[in-house]
């Protein structure tokens, strides 16, 4: 039996780009839901632990903040290509459920060699596999969350971006126990990339089956549509500083805010806990506040709330600012991405593959930028910065936007 379309405004975005005669079951909608949030929470909850000990991993290699942005743009510039091959090559032949739990594995794997290398040109070339698992997992999965919602008619993306969040809350508090118990972190790392393969197999076979998943011919590399570049710009602007937290936050904690060095992951999860929240309740705070309000004034308030607190210098302020500030963007990129499928007339793997391309490729300019400014001046400098492009990105996208 089929699952009907709901008349909530939320349900009435999807409905427009759903096609009439595809429907998906009750029992298929929900294993296919479950595998995709998977598929983002489990590579993030790897990932988000090792962010939570890059201030260790700096000491340990005796490192800078330059050295880092480096390293963070080889994965970009890897990220991108994988991307780009993945999208336009590799899901049209094989579907977006196999290449995806692969990229899985490889994340969990490739992260034991971050923890592990004695080097820095070691640290660089073991970003190259990081990056290529996360060009071939993060935006795949995202499609595969399109396609979830074009068959069903319902929201799943703001879901698909909760499983980054409880990633990155769990993969956080995980460091935090690993820095205060002195547990040896390749030893955790070795056991999350043997039960990644685990997570790989319950993701392909709860997935979406074969005939729903993408069908199609490659698309060859061309410019994106002139109507979506504007999403593309705002993920370019959202991706960019949005590492600030992500990658240097917990460097900002205890290098500057003076944290213990078991508690710098603590705004990595204040941030994810806020988003979590965001995630779960985000088709009932759509249809309160409308999908307008949370994609564009929601950003703007938390920006400016999170840049009063990095004023204060407070950490209990300003931890209360990242749960606010993480509840107010988490469902920006959703949307963001939402509002360009529905303008798009070209494919779902094109318009996400060219939209992911566009916001990563922040990664090539956004480190290298983040590390001189940490290094020269200071992180909190950044934090500033993070505050004043986001308000800029929700204040471009409320001219922007479209209602159905």
């Amino acid at each position: 039996m089929g699952i009907m379309v709901n008349t909530n405004l939320t349900n009435q975005n999807i409905a427009e780009i759903v096609p009439r005669d595809l429907n998906i079951d009750k029992n298929t909608f929900r294993k296919a839901t479950v595998a995709v949030v998977i598929c983002s929470s489990y590579p993030m909850l790897v990932v988000g632990c090792y962010f939570g000990l890059i201030p260790w991993n700096i000491e340990r290699l005796n490192i800078d903040e330059s050295d880092l942005g480096f390293a963070i743009l080889t994965f970009g510039i890897f990220f991108l290509i994988s991307n780009q091959i993945a999208g336009r090559i590799l899901v049209p032949k094989f579907g977006t459920k196999i290449v995806m739990t692969i990229a899985m594995t490889i994340i969990s794997f490739s992260t034991i060699l971050l923890v592990t290398i004695p080097e820095y040109y070691l640290l660089l070339l073991a970003s190259i596999p990081a990056g290529i698992g996360w060009g071939s997992s993060g935006p795949i999965g995202s499609i595969h969350a399109q396609l979830i919602e074009r068959h069903s008619g319902r929201i799943v993306a703001p879901y698909y971006a909760m499983g980054f969040n409880i990633g990155i809350f769990v993969g956080g508090g995980l460091a935090g126990l690993i820095l205060r118990n002195n547990i040896t972190p390749s030893t955790v790392f070795i056991a999350l990339s043997v039960f990644s393969i685990f997570v790989s197999i319950f993701v392909y076979k709860n997935g979406l089956p074969k005939h729903l998943d993408f069908k199609g011919d490659g698309e060859r590399l061309k410019l994106p549509e002139k109507k979506i570049l504007i999403f593309g710009f705002l993920l370019f602007v959202i991706f960019g500083s949005g590492g600030i937290i992500i990658d240097w936050s917990a460097l900002w904690f205890s290098k500057e805010l003076k944290t213990p060095l078991y508690l710098s992951s603590m705004g990595l999860m204040f941030f994810s806990s806020g988003a979590i929240f965001a995630n779960l309740f985000s088709n009932q705070l759509i249809n309160i506040f409308s999908e307008k309000v949370v994609g564009c004034y929601f950003v703007i308030i938390g920006s400016l709330l999170l840049f009063i607190a990095v004023i204060s210098f407070n950490i209990y302020f300003i931890l209360a600012a990242f749960f606010c500030y993480g509840f107010a963007t988490a469902n920006f990129v959703p949307i963001i991405i939402r509002q360009a499928v529905k303008q798009s007339s070209e494919s779902i793997p094109t318009t996400v593959t060219n939209l992911t391309t566009m916001g990563f490729s922040s990664f090539l300019i956004a480190p290298a930028i983040v590390g001189f400014v940490a290094e020269t001046f200071s992180l909190t400098i950044n934090m500033y910065a993070l505050c004043i492009v986001v308000f800029f990105a929700g204040s471009v996208f409320l001219t922007k936007f479209k209602h159905n």
